[in-house]
């Protein structure tokens, strides 16, 4: 779901290249050669990946000079050996690991690997996906941003300063152009619930998973808060309401629609999301608790499930 919007507003002449940016379909912007690539898809490590070509192997494990370092301690230091053929067949090989590798739930010593299939070493979680030169460069730098200085150390997503630091020259970037400006509120549903059935750290996990699923979902230059607790807010410079409850239902479905049970046996979740677009006279404050009215509205009607917020009101306090 990521595109190629490598602007910020700020290099924007005019509303029309916006427009035409956001309206591009997103098979005519993606370059379809197709990379096997080995991806953790749950747990801390979640995201962290490994491309593969013809002739070329690596290894997965703990140590540091692991073509896929892993951090669980279930994980062996050289754990498994992945190999790509010259037809790009690839193959997986457990090297003596103590807890053992699987593929698709059954254990083995070699195996070949499919596109989609599932692979588990010793805890940890993987698939072997075909993804696109862009799907990976995405990839790439959504690991970065993680990484990044000064973001929150659970989600790796933007702190609540941001509101305050950034947020207002980002909106009046967006004025001066012409350009809208939206933002999505997202609440995990039944949070408390999840944390008191599979423990706190199971909830951090999946705290975790949603803020990799919603980078990986946005552009690289649409900003993302944990606005508190469970709750994340997404700013999508650029787009209208439109465009937004567009973003807003792909990651409600994204969300509802992964294997969290890879995290926990019989874990389910889902998210209820708010929409609302700026107006050019409306307060920051205002902007946000409409959104933020939207989600609970969303709660209220049943759960995951996208709203949009109530049309901007100047005369309401």
């Amino acid at each position: 779901m990521s595109g190629d919007h490598s602007k910020t507003v700020a290099d924007f002449d005019d509303l029309s290249e916006v427009t035409m940016k956001l309206s591009l379909p997103r098979q005519r912007r993606m370059r379809r050669v197709a990379v096997p690539t080995i991806r953790v898809v749950a747990g801390p490590d979640m995201l962290r990946f490994t491309s593969l070509s013809g002739g070329e192997e690596f290894v997965i494990g703990r140590d540091e000079t692991a073509g896929l370092q892993l951090g669980d301690a279930s994980v062996s230091r050289s754990h498994t050996l992945i190999r790509c053929d010259e037809r790009g067949e690839v193959t997986v090989q457990d090297l003596g690991s103590t807890n053992g590798t699987a593929v698709n739930g059954q254990s083995v010593s070699r195996a070949l690997l499919r596109p989609g299939d599932h692979l588990e070493i010793g805890a940890v979680s993987l698939r072997l996906d075909l993804l696109g030169l862009d799907e990976l460069a995405h990839l790439g730098r959504v690991l970065e941003r993680l990484q990044q200085a000064g973001r929150d150390a659970l989600t790796g997503l933007h702190t609540r300063t941001f509101l305050d630091t950034e947020l207002p020259d980002l909106s009046e970037r967006c004025i001066e152009a012409k350009v809208p400006m939206a933002t999505i509120f997202v609440d995990v549903d039944n949070f408390k619930s999840i944390n008191d059935t599979y423990g706190h750290s199971v909830g951090d996990e999946v705290l975790g998973g949603i803020a990799r699923l919603s980078m990986l979902g946005v552009r690289d230059t649409d900003p993302i808060v944990r606005y508190g607790g469970e709750e994340i807010l997404i700013l999508l410079p650029g787009s209208d309401e439109d465009g937004a409850t567009d973003v807003a239902e792909r990651l409600r479905r994204t969300v509802a629609g992964h294997d969290w049970g890879r995290t926990a046996g019989g874990l389910r979740v889902t998210i209820s999301l708010g929409v609302a677009q700026r107006h050019a006279e409306e307060s920051q404050k205002i902007w946000i608790d409409r959104a933020d009215k939207a989600m609970y509205a969303a709660k209220q009607a049943g759960k995951n499930r996208v709203v949009r917020a109530q049309a901007y009101d100047p005369f309401a306090t």
